[in-house]
């Protein structure tokens, strides 16, 4: 019987993140470090509203819309998932783990790949916000992946 590789978890959404190994005693998963942004978030959204964007009249319409497409949280997430990033690789370091697996929104996978891909090992991803999920629960949706992806 093979053993299994040693991999940390990063479960992130934007605004929060955890990291989770697998226990090498009872095969649970267990999460080593939580990371909150979420005061971040929160003082942005507020400061957006205290300056709402333009709004601009439809020629044949009193109704009216804002101007730009701007989405101002997805900068704020992206930094985040770059922080929580350069925390997994010195913690996967440290622990002398293979790599990483990522476990994100599909909108975030792109940047948090960006920051990973050439500093470690990115063995596996699953598109999902699992973040609030308890430990005890995570091995239903991470089993089932690692044993689609043969590890």
């Amino acid at each position: 019987m093979r053993t299994p590789r040693r991999l940390l978890y990063l479960l992130t959404d934007g605004g929060r993140a955890r990291l989770v190994r697998r226990s090498s005693e009872t095969g649970d998963y267990v999460t080593m470090q939580e990371i909150d942004g979420g005061d971040r978030l929160r003082k942005l959204r507020g400061e957006l509203r205290a300056s709402p964007p333009a709004r601009a009249f439809a020629k044949y319409s009193p109704s009216r819309s804002s101007v730009g497409e701007e989405d101002f949280y997805r900068p704020a997430k992206e930094a985040f998932v770059a922080e929580v990033a350069e925390q997994a690789i010195d913690l996967a370091r440290s622990e002398k783990m293979a790599g990483v697996f990522l476990v994100a929104p599909a909108r975030l996978v792109g940047p948090l790949r960006a920051c990973l891909e050439e500093r470690i090992s990115v063995e596996g991803l699953l598109r999902k916000n699992l973040t609030k999920a308890p430990d005890h629960e995570l091995g239903v949706w991470l089993d089932q992946t690692l044993i689609r992806k043969g590890a």
